[in-house]
């Protein structure tokens, strides 16, 4: 009788039950990883791995070996053969292949990391980590260099550790940034900006999304307002801004034109009982805003975008605040909306009724239909407004403040 062929499933789990150490070298790891993709898959990592080797010879022409560390800037560590570095298979995650195609890419000699290894009884090295770096080092020294790969030596740290149960536990703690297991702590949104920040005004760093980054600082600085972040415990200060992922993500000009709307709330409504920093549902609302203005070609004045936040503040205090009045709004709108939508179907047919989710797509959607009914109406003749944004729920004009 036939042997039946092991699923996909099956022959993954497989891993699982190995109970102790299987080692293997670095062209095994890689070509077991490769041999394990769909064909279409390994085509496409053929190409992408020509492509990356072509960006490393770009970066660096000049480089012919990994000893010259004037042109070949890695770190001072204890040299090990390259060759010599094995994979324990049961210990480390299984390669990113785009991962090592990203290391490749965007190479810099300078950033690359030591070999975490310690000592295997046959004389060779055990990486309980860097398996990403040291197989990006390996299709270096073998493609874009073409070395002799038993005279190619990287950088290590040697770990003195033999446990198994040690160097899981290390491995897990050196890659987990959360959570009790966390050994590291991943850099958050306000430390990046800060870096990017600091990055062009004291080193002058000419990297695009470095220079937005700082000319969007600039731009915030110049409003009056600082970005910041709950660790930093000065979040309710006046001007301070603590949700940076819509600051982030948005161009430099939308971010210049909210600068003109946070000053203008800012000083308007800072008092030293209550001092006047940007809400965490106030700048996903008004930055979105603003976002469709430029997906629209629309650029407000600097004027126009004032009169904007003093319609805030005429309306609802300019309130954000997931307490506010303007949530409780928001959602009667939406469940008179939601009613409206299914009156005639029976109970048992209507759909989940929406929840006062208090999230950027609600609250924007009933800022457009707000301004439209109570703001758009006062400007000048060929005021241009932006097309309406998605929304489940159509409020009632009735339901608008």
């Amino acid at each position: 009788m036939a042997t039946a062929t092991p699923t996909y499933a099956a022959l993954r789990n497989a891993k699982y039950r190995n109970t102790s150490s299987h080692f293997v070298d670095l062209v095994q790891r890689l070509n077991d990883t490769i041999n394990n993709l769909p064909k279409r898959a390994q085509t496409n990592w053929s190409s992408s791995l020509k492509k990356a080797i072509q960006s490393f010879k770009r970066s660096y022409p000049n480089v012919n070996n990994f000893s010259d560390r004037k042109l070949f800037r890695l770190c001072k560590a204890y040299d090990i053969p390259l060759m010599d570095i094995m994979i324990d298979t049961t210990m480390q995650r299984e390669p990113d292949l785009q991962w090592i195609l990203k290391i490749i890419t965007n190479f810099r000699a300078y950033q690359a990391q030591p070999m975490q290894v310690f000592a295997t009884p046959d004389g060779k090295w055990g990486a309980w980590d860097s398996q990403h770096t040291a197989l990006a080092m390996y299709l270096i020294a073998e493609y874009a260099l073409g070395l002799d790969l038993t005279t190619v030596m990287v950088p290590a740290n040697i770990y003195d550790v033999t446990s198994r149960a040690d160097l899981r536990h290390l491995f897990i703690n050196m890659n987990t940034t959360t959570g009790k297991n966390a050994g590291k702590k991943s850099l958050d949104h306000i430390d990046l900006f800060e870096q990017m920040i600091y990055g062009v005004e004291v080193d002058g760093v000419t990297d695009s999304d470095w220079v937005d980054a700082h000319t969007k600082w600039k731009h915030l600085a110049a409003g009056g307002m600082f970005v910041t972040a709950d660790k930093f415990n000065n979040t309710m200060e006046t001007g301070a801004i603590s949700r940076l992922q819509e600051i982030v993500e948005a161009s430099p000009e939308v971010v210049r034109q909210f600068s003109v709307y946070g000053k203008y709330v800012v000083e308007s409504q800072d008092t030293a009982k209550n001092p006047r920093s940007i809400n965490t549902k106030e700048i996903p609302i008004i930055i979105e805003f603003l976002n469709l203005c430029e997906q629209n070609q629309i650029r407000y004045s600097d004027k126009v975008i004032e009169d904007l936040a003093q319609h805030c503040i005429d309306l609802f205090s300019a309130n954000f605040d997931a307490k506010a009045d303007y949530w409780d709004q928001v959602h009667e709108a939406n469940i008179n909306a939601y009613n409206k939508m299914n009156k005639g179907i029976p109970k048992h047919l209507w759909p989940e009724p929406p929840r006062n989710a208090k999230n950027t797509p609600q609250g924007t959607a009933f800022f457009w239909h707000q301004l439209m009914k109570s703001w758009v109406p006062n400007q000048a003749a060929g005021f241009k407004f932006p097309k309406q944004p998605f929304s489940v729920y159509t409020p009632d004009v009735k339901d608008l403040y």
